[in-house]
């Protein structure tokens, strides 16, 4: 069987290895972490990936996707199936259940969650092997811009209400998948939550929802698998997505 992964790139390690061990022939299809932050493009994005795909070619789509802000809500199936994790988003996959994220968000609300992909994708950049915090460089060319558009006092009222989402966090969650650097993601995480006062822990990551996906291992409880010519929706419920027949 041939599968065509199209993934978030914070799974890049998590998920190469995963193709590496699968006995099924994958491809893999990374995109850019970015898409997160607007759900309309993030489905735009997939649903170009999806139909640029040859049905000739592959038995199978499958997403490297959660729920995502509803981002994956709407797409649409071509000529082959269509596999999608029931997550809502990254970390499910990331701990390798639905039971397992709904113990640790109830037991630990506050909780920023960093793995390896989030680091060195979304939060990092890694430059000769050392991490750096790409989040501080990024808060200050805002501020570059907005103090030349609109004026200096401006710009820090403009910077401190797009970081009021911190002062919710009390926590700074490293997940251990076991791949890349881990001492370096480590003391990345340790430094960042040293500065915003937050308290730092590490959880043991769980791969298995990754694993089976580049496997094909997709049981009805952990994964659904759409037909040709339907498309994902949303339940509401503990099954997170279902399909919706094409009318």
């Amino acid at each position: 069987m041939r599968i065509k992964i199209i993934a978030c790139e914070v799974f890049a390690r998590e998920l190469m290895f995963a193709a590496a061990v699968s006995p099924q022939i994958v491809d893999l299809t990374l995109m850019p972490f970015g898409l997160h932050d607007t759900p309309e493009e993030l489905r735009k994005e997939l649903q170009k990936e999806v139909d640029a795909t040859p049905y000739e070619r592959y038995d199978y789509v499958a997403l490297g996707y959660g729920l995502c802000s509803r981002g994956t809500v709407g797409i649409r199936a071509g000529k082959i199936p269509l596999v999608i994790p029931r997550a809502h988003d990254c970390i499910t996959l990331l701990l390798g259940s639905r039971a397992r994220y709904s113990k640790e968000f109830s037991q630990h609300p506050g909780t920023y969650y960093y793995s390896p992909g989030w680091i060195e994708r979304k939060t990092g950049e890694v430059q000769q092997g050392i991490i750096d915090d790409a989040y501080e460089k990024r808060a200050q060319e805002r501020f570059e811009e907005y103090a030349r558009k609109y004026g200096e006092d401006n710009a820090r009222f403009l910077i401190q209400q797009e970081s009021l989402w911190m002062k919710h966090y009390t926590r700074a969650a490293f997940i251990d998948t076991g791949l890349g650097n881990i001492e370096a993601y480590r003391e990345f995480t340790k430094n960042l939550a040293s500065e915003r006062g937050w308290e730092y822990v590490e959880i043991r990551g769980d791969t298995c929802l990754l694993t089976r996906l580049a496997s094909g291992d997709w049981n009805e409880k952990e994964f659904l698998i759409v037909r040709p010519g339907s498309s994902i929706q949303e339940t509401y419920d503990g099954t997170i997505v279902r399909e919706k027949i094409q009318e």
